[in-house]
């Protein structure tokens, strides 16, 4: 269990730096192109002009990058949860994608937080 451990959250990190290389250029700008729906580039092109909340998002999981490499698994799964939910509801509700390659990232990320979720869950009964 301690190999599926670091190696899911060597996954996990590895998705985690995928935005910074958008931010850094590597990818792509999103268009219009890229989403199924008008109503999903109108969120995506809104979440962008906001001009605080791509920067913001970026910021959280290069956070909860290094809190996966030093170990704090539980508070990096735990500040991943409502953006994990929020991409995940994206692509089904907005992107009318809710099965497709444009969605499968989602759902790794999904996957790869509700473990992590589940792995540390005695850590947040305080919580309860």
């Amino acid at each position: 269990m301690k190999i599926l451990s670091i190696v899911l959250r060597v996954l996990l990190i590895l998705l985690l730096l995928m935005p910074i290389g958008g931010v850094l250029g590597f990818f792509p700008e999103p268009t219009a192109d890229m989403y199924t729906t008008p109503e999903a580039w109108a969120f995506m092109s809104a979440l962008m002009s906001t001009g605080y909340m791509m920067p913001l998002m970026v910021v959280v999981f290069v956070a909860c990058a290094i809190l996966m490499i030093i170990g704090r698994t539980a508070l990096a799964a735990i500040l991943l949860a409502p953006i994990t939910v929020n991409i995940v509801a994206f692509h089904i509700f907005l992107d009318a994608t809710p099965i497709s390659a444009n969605s499968s990232m989602a759902y790794v990320f999904l996957a790869l937080n509700a473990f992590f979720l589940w792995e540390n869950r005695k850590k947040y009964k305080a919580l309860w």
